[in-house]
């Protein structure tokens, strides 16, 4: 994404660290290995503070500069990250998974695609799975009626989050 990419080139912590509130709902999850997804990866402020705790990440965002960036912290520190160039309405992810992040991600698509990609990305979420959605309140009823249609449970639905389970 051109404006992500100009973003990113100016500032190589643009986004910050990961909140408290997602550190925070990682940290009482009950697997301590696994794949996750990480839509809208940027940077990768999410995906190495996952990688750190021993998950396998798939970091996914269209913006080259904020992955070049990733790329090298994970070349670096030598985290479990594989980075993926590609715009997420068109990707498919190669595995179940077992967590799907989207941290302030739903926004930036169009109202018709939003529910189509949450739909998508949900049938690669694994039998007691996690799907962790942080993002503006405005996009968040047509993803939480999504969520409740395919019969996850609620583990949190509050200020701007949505964190459920694949019973």
């Amino acid at each position: 994404m051109q404006k992500y990419d100009k973003i990113y080139a100016k500032d190589e912590s643009y986004f910050g660290h990961t909140s408290k509130q997602f550190t925070t709902l990682f940290s009482n999850l009950d697997f301590d290995s696994g794949t996750i997804l990480d839509l809208g990866a940027g940077q990768g402020r999410d995906a190495i503070f996952l990688a750190k705790r021993g998950y396998n990440v798939i970091a996914v965002d269209s913006s080259k500069v904020g992955l070049d960036q990733l790329q090298e912290r994970v070349d670096t520190e030598n985290l479990p990250i594989e980075v993926v160039h590609v715009d997420a309405l068109g990707y498919t992810p190669p595995q179940d998974l077992d967590v799907i992040v989207a941290d302030r991600f739903f926004h930036e698509l169009p109202n018709n695609a939003r529910v189509k990609l949450l739909q998508r990305m949900l049938s690669h979420l694994r039998v007691g799975g996690y799907m962790l959605i942080a993002d503006e309140k405005s996009v968040l009823p047509n993803l939480r009626d999504t969520l409740k249609k395919e019969k996850f449970e609620f583990l949190r639905d509050k200020n701007g989050i949505l964190f459920t389970y694949k019973p």
